[in-house]
């Protein structure tokens, strides 16, 4: 098995315009528990809202990406996956703030990150996981990104949003440059030495 690598993941997601897609496919998820759940206050169990979350992640990826020939879905081991381009594998998490999910520890989930194992039958493919992160108050997602992990060992990590198309024309400033005071505020002056100034220009 390869270790996934960065630069591969970012152009197979960027192409399709899938990362943004992904993304918003989570985003979505967390926007559609808000809406759907209302009284998910009084849940004792955080992974009852993490379950929840990513069943509408998972539903709006499959949805944002059922056109894309270079996508697809595989339903293993009560969990789906996505296959790009026949080299990526993708799962949706919810990470922690050292991006790390939380697995119940079954020995596919710990294997998972370990690259020498092949857990689906599909060889060579690079695995990662699609992760959000909650802001301190679990409140709204503050992160979501692709994590790449080789057992323990943190590898590398991208924000999605970095592959969102960058066409952004940079405006020259209007003002001339003078500093903000000198633009809005005019101040009041007595008459004799309004009329020096005058004089002066």
């Amino acid at each position: 098995m390869s270790k996934p690598v960065a630069s591969y993941a970012k152009e197979v997601l960027k192409r399709g315009n899938r990362g943004a897609l992904l993304r918003a496919a989570m985003l979505g998820g967390w926007d559609s528990l808000k809406v759907q759940q209302p009284d998910r206050a009084w849940w004792r169990r955080k992974s009852t809202r993490a379950a929840v979350v990513w069943e509408y992640s998972v539903n709006n990826a499959i949805d944002a990406l059922k056109d894309d020939k270079g996508v697809r879905v595989v339903s293993h081991y009560d969990t789906i996956s996505l296959v790009i381009e026949d080299g990526l594998l993708v799962r949706l998490k919810k990470a922690d703030i050292e991006l790390r999910s939380r697995n119940v520890q079954t020995i596919l989930a710990s294997l998972f990150h370990h690259h020498d194992a092949d857990l689906f039958g599909y060889q060579g493919l690079q695995r990662v996981e699609a992760a959000y992160v909650l802001n301190r108050f679990e409140t709204e997602m503050d992160w979501v990104g692709i994590v790449a992990r080789d057992g323990e060992h943190h590898l590398w990590h991208f924000e999605l949003n970095e592959l969102l198309d960058s066409d952004v024309v940079k405006l020259p400033l209007v003002g001339g440059g003078k500093p903000a005071a000198e633009r809005l505020a005019n101040l009041k002056t007595d008459d004799a030495e309004q009329q020096r100034e005058q004089e002066n220009d």
